[in-house]
């Protein structure tokens, strides 16, 4: 069975265990593979830490979200045209 055959599974698994609104990937890490859950917001962060272990199958877990805002749409000026 292939690496990515691999983590492919266990990206559906952790989808399954934990959810779907969250996006997973698997990366070599400074501890070995780490499974990252992206979950967008540290509003939305702070639940997946509540539910997901530091370690799963293997792996180390560490849930990430951005910091940044998410961008808006550009306000139309009919005067710059």
């Amino acid at each position: 069975m292939s690496r990515r055959f691999e983590e492919d599974s266990l990206k559906l698994k952790a989808a399954i265990e934990f959810g779907s609104e969250y996006t997973y990937t698997i990366r070599e890490g400074g501890l070995g593979l780490t499974l990252f859950v992206d979950a967008e917001t540290a509003e939305r962060a702070r639940p997946a830490r509540e539910k997901i272990p530091s370690e799963w199958e293997g792996l180390r877990v560490i849930v990430i979200y951005s910091t940044s805002p998410p961008e808006e749409e550009p306000l139309y000026d009919p005067n710059l045209t």
